[in-house]
């Protein structure tokens, strides 16, 4: 995997780590700032929906770039 390709793959693991962190804070301010609208389970959803994510970064962090080979990037719309 190339240099342009390496930091790639790190913006797209750094975009989705914010946007897990502002699913958490926005489920946490729907869980603790508004009652009897089915915040606690709208929250839930919201948390959920994060959790998913996290799953999906680690399986991008386990990654092993140095396996990826030219042939397959250049398949796959990396590496010219």
């Amino acid at each position: 995997m190339d240099v342009h390709a390496q930091q790639e793959l790190y913006l797209i693991k750094r975009e989705l780590q914010q946007i897990i962190n502002e699913l958490e804070s926005i489920a946490s301010g729907i869980g603790g700032g508004f009652e009897g609208i089915g915040q606690e389970k709208c929250a839930s959803r919201i948390y959920q929906v994060a959790d998913h994510y996290r799953y999906v970064s680690g399986k991008l962090n386990n990654i092993d770039t140095s396996k990826v080979t030219e042939s397959f990037a250049k398949a796959h719309g990396g590496a010219s």
